[in-house]
């Protein structure tokens, strides 16, 4: 053991740039690894009829775009999931702005308009902090009945406040548990702190300062704009809010978000699945070689973001079949990510 740490220490030593080295021959081997990723996508019986699109940039510029099923340039893509990624930017935003105090603010202060009832008040431990982090403590399940009675009912954010009850064997910032109506509640304290709707606010602050300008925003009953999902985006604006983490929130010389809200998002994740480590509605990559984080999105919605090579990966599929985003993901992580490194 001695003599192999002297050896890696004679190595670091006699080659101590071999790491740029290897940088220099992944922009020459870059070029294949896209091409057979591709391949791989429209060969492949359970991604060709899911995937819509994947695409490639790096140092903010695009060096590849390939689009399938049909899909174009052109074609809008509801990004699902990613939608709740934005949504932590916003309140990174809001927060720079100081339109919101901190991150530990109680939620129900900003729901003063929803019914005192009385589930209503066993939230008052609930931080911004525990939505950002899936933390809520709020019990949640893809298949009740009570998450349809949530999107159909003509306030959710205020439903979901009174009337889905604590998760009994937990508390508010202790165990990870996914939850999309937590998330959407997010979209409500931006509009309530801004005064204006989430569309509003995300369209003056990031989207106009990026040149995003095409893309579709579903609302709730109650006319807000949902916190979860149903974001509909262009790969090529993906692409953009991908550089904009990449350059820790400047893009083309202005700071959109703050580079200590970009930190935090990163540092803050911690071991959520088995998977990936999950901070404020952003992932990371437990594997460090190379590391990444990303959005993700049922259906095969991605942002991968490569730090050490100035590398962001935006794919997009079919969102209402959910089965290939696994496929989706790890073809970009073992055909691209992974070999960067070798």
């Amino acid at each position: 053991m001695v003599k192999m740490i002297s050896y890696l220490l004679l190595i670091l030593i006699v080659f101590p740039y071999s790491g740029c080295a290897q940088k220099e021959d992944i922009d020459k081997n870059l070029p294949e690894l896209i091409a057979n990723t591709h391949l791989y996508f429209s060969e492949t019986p359970i991604i060709k009829e899911d995937i819509h699109s994947f695409s490639i940039s790096k140092k903010g510029q695009i060096i590849n775009q390939y689009y399938y099923s049909g899909f174009t340039q052109d074609s809008l893509n509801n990004v699902k999931s990613i939608t709740k990624s934005i949504v932590g930017l916003l309140i990174g935003i809001a927060i720079d702005q100081q339109l919101i105090k901190d991150i530990h603010q109680p939620v129900i202060d900003y729901f003063d308009d929803c019914d005192d009832h009385s589930g209503f008040a066993e939230k008052n431990e609930i931080s911004i902090e525990h939505l950002l982090m899936m933390q809520s403590g709020i019990q949640w399940n893809n298949r009740a009945r009570i998450k349809d009675q949530w999107w159909f009912h003509e306030t959710p954010n205020c439903f979901f406040l009174n009337y889905f009850p604590m998760d009994t064997s937990t508390s508010a910032g202790v165990k990870f548990s996914y939850n999309s109506a937590a998330a959407h509640l997010l979209s409500g304290i931006i509009s309530r702190v801004s005064g204006m709707s989430t569309k509003q606010f995300a369209d003056k602050y990031l989207f106009q300062p990026l040149g995003i300008k095409d893309y579709f925003w579903e609302q709730d009953r109650a006319g807000e704009y949902r916190g979860n999902s149903e974001l509909y985006l262009l790969p090529k604006d993906m692409l953009k809010i991908g550089h904009l983490l990449l350059n820790n929130g400047i893009y083309q010389g202005k700071s959109i978000v703050s580079d200590s809200w970009i930190k935090s998002t990163l540092e803050k994740a911690y071991d959520a699945t088995p998977l990936m480590n999950y901070g404020y509605l952003w992932m990371t990559s437990k594997d460090k070689s190379p590391f990444f984080f990303f959005a993700g999105g049922s259906g095969g919605q991605h942002i991968f973001i490569i730090p050490d090579y100035h590398i962001v990966i935006v794919t997009t599929g079919h969102w209402n079949n959910a089965r290939s985003t696994r496929e989706i993901m790890t073809a970009c992580v073992e055909r691209i990510i992974k070999r960067l490194e070798h």
